[in-house]
């Protein structure tokens, strides 16, 4: 039974009851009312000298208190008759609203499971299934939402784009389970340069990028590439193997090297490669010799 019919049947069965109620009342009233008049019939009866006009009236009388008796008798057993059956009706009414109360609870829980499960997959869906990471179409949606902050409140902003040198070859020699592991490492490493509002990505394979919000010094972020550089390359050991990490970081920065998502991701990429032949690894758009794109 839906909720909506369950209130219907329970005020139907309230106005039910009512009517019974009343006319218990209504019994209980002509049962005292016979009570008083059987009473005065036996103060006649009592009387020593009583005429006989009086002793047939008193007569009459008892016998409809008789009568009153006997259908209040009869009333009664027909109100504890549909009284009986209003218990049992509220007791069919109690289950359902019991089973109703069940089934809300559980449509409530199955709900918050599909909410839980909705949840996950829409961040399953932004995030890198390994490094746990914002994956590609993440960071694009970022690097969108940041270029519209940098251009409404005047902010620099900055796309590094990140490779690690001679990777394939960490995972020829000793597996991908070593390469995932190292791939990891640079991931956490990343992670501890960044503020909370700035975001590393995992783009694919050995490539990592990284969004800088609110840059105000391009000194600052060739610095911080430097020390990301430096804190990649520490010795990092696994299963009993010693690893030196080498990466690569070009850097673009908005709006000088770019007022695009499109165009500042290829010339973070384009420096990038030419960071591969210097000695520190980095190496900001326009002083890679290259044209600016756009």
């Amino acid at each position: 039974m839906k909720s909506k019919d369950i209130k219907k049947t329970v005020s139907a069965k309230k106005a039910s009851l009512g009517r019974v109620l009343k006319k218990n009342e209504k019994i209980k009233k002509t049962v005292k009312d016979a009570a008083s008049e059987l009473t005065l019939v036996n103060e006649v009866l009592k009387q020593e000298k009583v005429s006989v006009p009086i002793m047939k009236q008193a007569l009459t009388q008892n016998e409809d208190v008789e009568q009153k008796v006997a259908k209040a008798a009869g009333d009664l057993k027909l109100v504890n008759i549909q009284l009986t059956e209003e218990i049992a009706d509220r007791i069919v009414i109690e289950s359902e609203l019991a089973n109703t109360k069940t089934d809300l609870a559980e449509v409530r829980d199955d709900l918050s499971k599909a909410q839980v499960k909705t949840q996950e997959a829409q961040q399953m869906a932004l995030q890198d299934a390994l490094t746990g990471l914002p994956n590609r179409v993440s960071f694009e949606q970022s690097l969108d939402h940041g270029l519209i902050q940098a251009k409404r409140h005047g902010w620099g902003l900055a796309v590094l784009f990140i490779d690690i040198d001679k990777f394939k070859s960490i995972n020829d020699s000793y597996g991908h389970d070593l390469g995932d592991q190292v791939l990891l490492m640079v991931a956490n490493r990343l992670k501890s340069f960044v503020r909370d509002d700035d975001i590393v990505s995992r783009w694919g394979g050995d490539e990592f990028v990284c969004l800088l919000l609110e840059v105000k010094q391009e000194a600052d972020v060739t610095q911080l590439a430097e020390k990301m550089i430096n804190r990649i390359a520490e010795a990092y050991e696994f299963n009993g193997h010693v690893f030196s990490i080498i990466a690569s970081i070009g850097i673009a920065i908005y709006p000088a090297d770019g007022d695009t998502s499109d165009i500042l991701f290829k010339n973070a990429d384009t420096a990038m490669y030419k960071a591969k032949g210097t000695e520190k690894r980095v190496v900001l758009f326009r002083e890679s010799g290259e044209q600016k794109t756009g």
